[in-house]
């Protein structure tokens, strides 16, 4: 379903004439560096591109590699340990003769017979490299560096004067792709009926590797893969296990590879590398997708005109769900809508999630997402927690290892996505976090409303949580976390704000948990900072509180749920606290 998918998409995007994306035969390549050849195959000089791309390396469209998993070298764009035959790593320098060797061999046999100039130099420059001098060489230790690897990514070459470089010339490509097909036959092409679009065709005995996803290796990792002999069966080999065409793992990759290297068609939900698309031309819905899921309330007023047309695109499906695209003309709410989430597994990629439904669902699944996890915060607060804020609220705040739990992420993702229960692993995680730190930031606050909102609805029972303090209801752990509350702010004014501890430091985690062994001594000290008071007003106001508990014993053990309950009750009556408080200080 995923590889169908892809291609579908990558038919997509064949029809966009300004999508740069590659035809049948190619791959996307990045390069670091380009070196410039005279025509009798000096090297005349070597320049960094990322120093000319924004410290990024360059991007290229050319023949797909000939490398393999073992020493093997691919035409004219492959690194220094190839192309010079140096290396090295934290400041320890190495000839790599037999690399150097492949590369001269490669080159020497592949452009035997060909005449342009750009050829002929290359050919010329691997039979004159001098290996024995290559250290000595200015414009190889121009771009040496003794941290990490000696040199950072592929050489690309071009001819002095001329500005295409090798690889764009038309005899190379000619070559090349000639020496593709006749490679894949000397490999023992195979024909058989393909997975996917169940055609006889030529089968794809390896997959591409796929870069940018977040923690994979940096030579890329693969999404088909097979390379052990238990994965394996009827005497299929690596990949031709899988029975997937050529065209079909090319036009899959292709699309991939595409989103993975668009920041605008790819996010971060904990460990997964996010990528999601249209089944339409139309960049409409990943541009609305990822501000919704990444920054819904942070398009500014002076940004660009399409941008505001996305945040005032956003307010109306917020508000209104799949409702508000019906009449946009832009949008069709019946758009089929795909979204993979892709981790690092030992050299290869897993599947997170993927996910397929329409646009105008997707819509109403994640707005129903936020109307869950919506939380009064005060004038600090935001309307719209992103999915990362919720994830970190799990993490300690003094951990300097800010990793989510792998696993959790993509939880988080599938109940979103698809409307169904939070994971059990995200409250009890923040309730552990909250009691351990005794900070109930918005996130945590949010977490905790959500799961209990969204549980109760799939159940069809009455929650009565809502986004502000709710001062009529009864559930007792919601009222004693307000009772908790006031008492906390009695104690602040009778002693003052610049006390060392106050009873939250001391009791929260007790009270959360084993209310009857905290409340009545609570109830005891709170008399005498009541004395301390002018006025009756909390006096009043804890009363009330205490008058909706039902019976005269307080809880003995409260369980996760309710321990919830009580942390919103207390986080909601502070903020009540602190607004009565704002306004007093306003009208002074």
């Amino acid at each position: 379903m995923i590889l169908n998918a892809l291609c579908d998409y990558y038919d997509v995007l064949s029809q966009i004439k300004d999508t740069d994306i590659c035809p049948s035969g190619f791959q996307k390549v990045q390069a670091t560096y380009a070196a410039t050849l005279s025509e009798e195959g000096e090297l005349l000089d070597i320049i960094s591109l990322k120093e000319l791309n924004d410290n990024r390396p360059q991007s290229f469209t050319m023949p797909a590699s000939m490398k393999t998993s073992s020493i093997s070298s691919s035409p004219v764009c492959d690194n220094f340990e190839y192309v010079f035959g140096v290396g090295g790593d934290k400041g320890v320098k190495t000839t790599e003769e037999k690399k150097f060797e492949k590369a001269r061999n490669l080159h020497s046999e592949t452009f035997k017979n060909a005449k342009s100039p750009e050829a002929i130099a290359i050919k010329i420059f691997f039979e004159t490299w001098d290996l024995d001098k290559a250290w000595e060489n200015e414009q190889i230790l121009k771009h040496y560096s003794e941290k990490g690897k000696a040199f950072s990514g592929n050489v690309v070459f071009k001819l002095l004067g001329r500005r295409e470089y090798f690889h764009q010339q038309p005899e190379i490509i000619e070559i090349w792709k000639n020496e593709n097909t006749a490679k894949l036959k000397s490999d023992g092409v195979e024909f058989a009926q393909c997975s996917i679009t169940g055609d006889i065709a030529q089968i794809s005995r390896l997959h591409e590797k796929l870069r940018g996803v977040d923690g994979a290796s940096t030579m890329g990792a693969s999404l088909v893969c097979f390379n052990k002999d238990s994965d394996e069966s009827y005497g299929l080999k690596q990949s031709r296990n899988s029975a997937v065409s050529e065209e079909v793992a090319f036009k899959y990759y292709t699309a991939l590879q595409y989103m993975l290297s668009d920041r605008e068609r790819k996010i971060q939900i904990g460990d997964a590398t996010t990528v999601f698309w249209a089944g339409e031309m139309a960049g409409a819905y990943t541009n609305i997708f990822k501000s919704m899921m990444n920054n819904p309330d942070d398009i500014e007023e002076e940004a660009t005109l399409e941008d505001v047309k996305t945040r005032e695109k956003i307010k109306v499906i917020l508000a209104d769900g799949s409702k508000g695209i019906y009449n946009d003309t832009e949008l069709n709410p019946d758009t089929k809508f795909f979204i993979l989430g892709l981790s690092p597994n030992a050299g290869r990629l897993s599947v997170r999630f993927f996910y397929k439904d329409t646009f105008g669902n997707f819509c109403d699944k994640i707005k129903q997402h936020y109307d869950d996890i919506s939380i009064d915060a005060g004038k600090s607060g935001k309307d719209h927690i992103k999915i990362w804020s919720l994830l970190n609220a799990t993490i300690s705040s003094k951990s300097k290892d800010k990793k989510v739990n792998p696993l959790l992420g993509g939880a988080v993702a599938r109940s979103i996505f698809t409307g169904e229960q939070y994971p059990q692993i995200l409250l009890n995680q923040t309730i552990i976090r909250v009691k351990a730190e005794t900070q109930i930031t918005q996130p945590r606050a949010s977490i905790i409303k959500g799961y209990l909102i969204k549980k109760n609805r799939i159940q069809k029972k009455k929650e009565e949580l809502t986004m502000y303090l709710n001062e009529k209801s009864t559930k007792p752990a919601y009222v004693l976390g307000r009772t908790f509350a006031i008492l906390e702010m009695i104690q602040k004014n009778a002693l003052g704000d610049g006390i060392n501890a106050t009873i939250k430091d001391k009791y929260f985690a007790s009270a959360c948990s084993n209310p009857s062994l905290v409340f009545p001594n609570l109830l005891k000290l709170t008399q005498h900072h009541l004395a301390k008071i002018d006025g009756n007003y909390w006096d009043i106001k804890l009363g009330e509180c205490l008058s909706l508990i039902e019976g005269d014993t307080f809880p003995k053990i409260l369980d996760m749920e309710n321990q919830g309950r009580f942390i919103l009750g207390y986080y909601q009556q502070n903020q009540k606290n602190y607004e009565k408080r704002e306004v007093k200080e306003e009208a002074k």
